[in-house]
């Protein structure tokens, strides 16, 4: 038997000195969900500086498509806000198509112009969605959406096995 002694380190529990103890009452709760249904803040001034992000990550990767990690890295913070925001703020559609591009980009291994390709047609579309202020889940034209980008997604997994993880 090894005579190596266990050290302990005692985790900081920051939320919790942040929050307090105990449990949150019913009064904070529903409270928290009215602010939540009706916000009225305007989600297309959050959501278009985030897209310019974007845009301006695929230009750069046009341009330097070996930098992977940090390529990827700065693909996916947008797009990440894009889906953990829209959906508060009723734009479900975009919080659905933000998701599947980040299940892409999550497994990109190298990047190449169909890949550029399909993150560019998110993107536009994303853009198109949010300047449009087409809240909800887009009724049939966003399924439409939804099922082409997906589908576009599976043809370059399929085409391309050897580039995604």
């Amino acid at each position: 038997m090894s005579e190596k002694k266990t050290k302990i380190i005692k985790a900081e529990n920051i939320l919790i000195k942040k929050t307090g103890h105990g449990e949150i009452s019913d009064n904070v709760v529903v409270r928290s969900e009215n602010l939540i249904i009706n916000n009225n803040v305007d989600f297309k001034q959050m959501a278009l500086p985030i897209l310019a992000r974007l845009r301006l990550v695929i230009e750069h990767t046009k341009s330097h498509p070996n930098d992977l990690e940090t390529i990827n890295q700065e693909f996916i913070n947008p797009v990440m806000e894009l889906k953990a925001n829209a959906p508060m703020f009723k734009y479900d559609l975009v919080g659905q198509l933000a998701s599947v591009m980040l299940s892409f980009l999550e497994h990109i291994k190298q990047f190449n112009q169909d890949a550029l390709e399909i993150i560019d047609a998110h993107e536009k579309t994303l853009t198109l969605i949010v300047t449009r202020e087409i809240k909800g889940d887009g009724g049939q034209l966003g399924k439409q959406l939804l099922s082409e980008l997906e589908g576009a997604c599976s043809r370059y997994y399929r085409k391309n096995p050897d580039k995604f993880k």
